[in-house]
């Protein structure tokens, strides 16, 4: 597999890519199973306030992909932040 690097950095600015990546997941019996992994540039998943392992869900809707945090972890992240705001008052 070539590895080619997901930033390209030019003379005036920094052009982020989202990739999708085709690895081997697993080999049952002789036969592949792959699994898919779409990179997501880091000044993204910044802005989207994302966190890696978080659990995300999907949609497929007008041949695009919808990516999104699913409630559970949106619960999560929420009652995280109150529990550190609490602490941070103290």
């Amino acid at each position: 597999m070539d590895l080619v690097p997901n930033v390209y950095i030019g003379t005036e600015n920094i052009h982020e890519f989202m990739r999708l990546q085709k690895q081997l997941s697993n080999i049952v019996q002789g036969k592949e199973y792959p699994k898919y992994v779409i990179i997501v540039p880091p000044s993204a998943v910044e802005e989207l306030h994302w966190v890696g392992g978080e659990e995300l869900e999907h949609e497929v809707k007008d041949q695009s992909l919808v990516i999104r945090k699913t409630k559970l972890a949106e619960n999560a992240s929420l009652k995280l932040a109150q529990k550190y705001a609490r602490v941070k008052r103290k």
